[in-house]
């Protein structure tokens, strides 16, 4: 078959190279043209390409009622393709409000094919249909074990559904608390916990309301969680005694989160009491040391309750954090001595070396930034980095204090090397402004300029990060290392990046196995999606790129993205981001949305720039984006945060407008523009704290301000941060933010 298909083609011209740019040029008028003509003209190599699924696709986004027919020749002419062409005759009938069609026309593909990559989407249309009426006798076809594990609960959801519409309510249940039992988190089990809600009385105590009040708290609806979890406690056996401990814990948690950090301190105590593991106790002293911490009460009662947590557990996960909390309080008390001792305590252990690197900078940088070098060495040579990102941050620390020490020669080979590990790291940043004040800028650029008559890469490479682009010796020396990575067999593909051009594509030349291969060669890049990787391979940097660009223009940028971030993992680490292809930067930095976010931003008064890096590390511009905690949308807000915010500038939200790029991008720059108005002091730190805040939340944000000794400054604050998830998500975003401001 392969090989009369091939033999087919070659005898006439292959119309799909056409059909793609026509799509891209978006002219779907003269592209369906060309598809019937086909055909027409070649209708068996047409039925093996699938052109009756495009003229079917070309027709419904010309909204020629004709689609419906199209698609179910092609359930016919091309077999492979029959899923997809039931699935878009399922769309249509939705759109025509035929809900009951649409899921007798969907069901097959859920029941036969799991697996498929259209399993999500089928499975998300037939639960909507059923929603919407359709008969609830078609999930008696469906197994939901088959499915992976967020589709089977949705299923399972559309079964508790079904049973409350028959009035079957202890069905309706037990399908409910399975779901909640299972998993909490996501957006099924929310759901899940709604319809529980009104299945259950006022009077209702144990495990039940538990269940809920773990799950609102998870969601963010506090109160909720709060009210459930005091009934779940109401009577003495109403939960096992694990089941008990796990709700007050849980409790307490939830006045935590309510900055009801008193109640919260006396709940966590009393669990600590109560805990039945050396764990348990640790857990909870430490979180009982965070809520004195956030009210204020550093002295002694929060550090007391982290070296508890220490003393209570001193192998265990807890005790390096509770160590590093005790030392930060310390310090900043006044009682330096005895942080140093919890610093050796520490040292002590090699598995806490990435605490131990945290604790080093937190006391280096104290000691820099009050002038103090008779010290800060101590700390600095005691630490060693694990990640690129540490190496970056001790570089410059460490150039910051050659420079107390005098050492010129010391802080620019430092800072040389913060911008050799990435020169748009929010401390590397930090560094080239260093670098380019007195007293370092003279002799950096005579440094420079003896870099430049090097002829290693590396040494060319530094002469042109210290002098710039306008500096002759530099551009001179840029030119040579250009030369010498694109001569180079391993650097020169990743320096000639370049859009392969449509004819050109291997795609063209290959037998097309999988039905999302043969929709990605007519041009439908959604449906096809799954393909790209290989079809647009990374061993191929080029067409690796062209993959990446087409997905973009087709509106697949979270996909797009990543395959650039691929692409750019896999270059020789002698090549520099900076120096590739603009179209590079583009594919790994684009930017939708684009007049909707300066929009927004001249609104709001905030940077589109960093409104666009915001939403790129929160859903990689995927509107459609889901996280675990049911986060929805661009600015991947949940519904009780999307509701607080919406009340600011009086604007109704419901879940599902969160998905719509118009709400989440108002939502996102308002809640940005109250975080940089509350944090803004007029230093250049001040942005980095409302986007740690929109992170990690204000108080949190604002009790990290505390440990700095100075508080708008960006570098002490970014090192002092004490969430490592935090401060990756700051560097990321001030990183994307250096990249947009320079791109567009």
């Amino acid at each position: 078959m392969i090989a009369a298909f091939t033999l087919l083609l070659a005898v006439t011209v292959d119309p799909r190279p056409a059909l793609v740019e026509l799509q891209l040029r978006n002219k779907p008028k003269e592209a369906l043209a060309l598809t019937q003509r086909e055909i027409e003209d070649h209708p068996e190599a047409a039925r093996r390409m699938g052109l009756d699924y495009l003229r079917g696709h070309l027709l419904q986004k010309l909204g020629d009622p004709a689609a419906s027919q199209a698609f179910g020749a092609a359930l016919v002419n091309t077999p492979d393709l029959a899923l997809y062409s039931r699935y878009r005759m399922a769309l249509e009938q939705e759109e025509k409000d035929h809900p009951e069609v649409a899921a007798g026309l969907v069901a097959s593909v859920v029941a036969g094919h799991p697996g498929a990559p259209l399993a999500g989407d089928a499975v998300r249309l037939f639960t909507r249909a059923l929603s919407q009426g359709a008969d609830c006798r078609l999930l008696g076809g469906i197994f939901p074990e088959r499915l992976a594990t967020p589709l089977r609960r949705s299923i399972l959801l559309a079964m508790a559904d079904c049973a409350l519409r028959r009035d079957q309510r202890e069905l309706a249940r037990n399908l409910l608390v399975k779901i909640l039992v299972e998993n909490r988190q996501d957006e099924p089990g929310r759901d899940a916990a709604e319809r529980l809600v009104g299945l259950i009385s006022d009077q209702e105590q144990g495990r039940a309301p538990m269940l809920l009040g773990l799950t609102f708290h998870l969601h963010q609806e506090l109160a909720r969680a709060q009210m459930l979890l005091r009934r779940a406690l109401g009577r003495g056996d109403a939960l096992s005694q694990e089941d008990t401990r796990e709700t007050l814990y849980i409790q307490a948690n939830t006045q935590l989160a309510q900055q009801s950090y008193g109640p919260a301190a006396v709940l966590f105590g009393e669990v600590a009491q109560g805990a039945r593991s050396l764990r348990e106790r640790a857990r909870a002293l430490y979180q009982q040391g965070r809520s004195y911490e956030l009210m204020g009460q550093w002295m002694p009662a929060a550090a007391l309750s982290f070296r508890a947590a220490y003393a209570a557990d001193p192998s265990g996960e807890w005790s390096a954090p509770a160590l590093l909390s005790a030392l930060r309080l310390e310090w900043r008390s006044g009682n330096e001595a005895s942080a140093a001792t919890l610093f050796y305590i520490l040292a002590a252990r090699p598995e806490w070396n990435a605490t131990l690197l945290r604790a080093g900078l937190f006391m280096a940088a104290s000691d820099i930034v009050r002038g103090r070098n008779d010290r800060a060495h101590d700390w600095v040579d005691r630490i060693l980095p694990a990640s690129p990102d540490d190496r970056i941050e001790l570089a410059y620390w460490r150039g910051r204090l050659a420079e107390l020490d005098k050492d010129s020669a010391g802080a620019i080979r430092f800072y040389l090397e913060a911008l050799r590990g990435d020169p748009y790291h929010p401390l590397a940043r930090m560094a080239r402004a260093r670098l380019a004040a007195e007293p370092l800028e003279r002799l950096a650029a005579q440094q420079g300029r003896r870099l430049a008559a090097s002829s290693r890469p590396q040494d060319l490479y530094s002469a042109w990060l210290l002098l710039g682009d306008h500096d002759e010796p530099a551009q001179l020396a840029l030119r040579r290392l250009r030369q010498s990575l694109s001569t180079d067999r391993a650097t020169a593909p990743y320096m000639k990046l370049a859009e392969v051009p449509i004819p050109r594509w291997p795609l063209w030349q290959k037998p097309l196995l999988r039905p999302e291969d043969k929709l990605l060669a007519l041009g439908l890049w959604h449906e096809g999606a799954p393909a790209v990787r290989d079809q647009f391979p990374a061993s191929d940097p080029s067409l690796s790129l062209t993959g990446s660009l087409f997905l973009a223009r087709n509106g697949e940028t979270a996909r797009s993205i990543q395959l650039a971030e691929i692409l750019r993992r896999r270059a020789p680490g002698r090549v520099p981001l900076e120096l590739q292809p603009r179209v590079l930067h583009v594919a790994l930095y684009p930017f939708p949305y684009r007049d909707l976010l300066l929009a927004q931003g001249r609104l709001r008064g905030v940077d589109p720039s960093l409104l666009a890096a915001v939403i790129r590390e929160e859903s990689l511009f995927d509107p459609n984006a889901l996280a675990p905690n049911a986060a929805r949308g661009l600015f991947q807000f949940n519904l009780p945060a999307a509701r607080r915010v919406a009340a600011l500038i009086a604007l109704p939200v419901a879940p599902d407008d969160l998905y719509r790029p118009e709400t989440s991008a108002a939502l996102g720059a308002t809640a940005l523009a109250a975080l940089l108005r509350l944090f803004n002091d007029g230093n250049e730190g001040s942005d980095a704290m409302a986007v740690a805040a929109f992170n990690a939340g204000e108080p949190q944000a604002m009790l990290w301000r505390t440990y700095c000794y100075s508080p708008g400054h960006l570098d002490e604050y970014f090192t002092k941060m004490g969430s490592d998830a935090t401060r990756a998500y700051l560097r990321r975003v001030l990183t994307s933010r250096a990249h947009y401001e320079e791109l567009y």
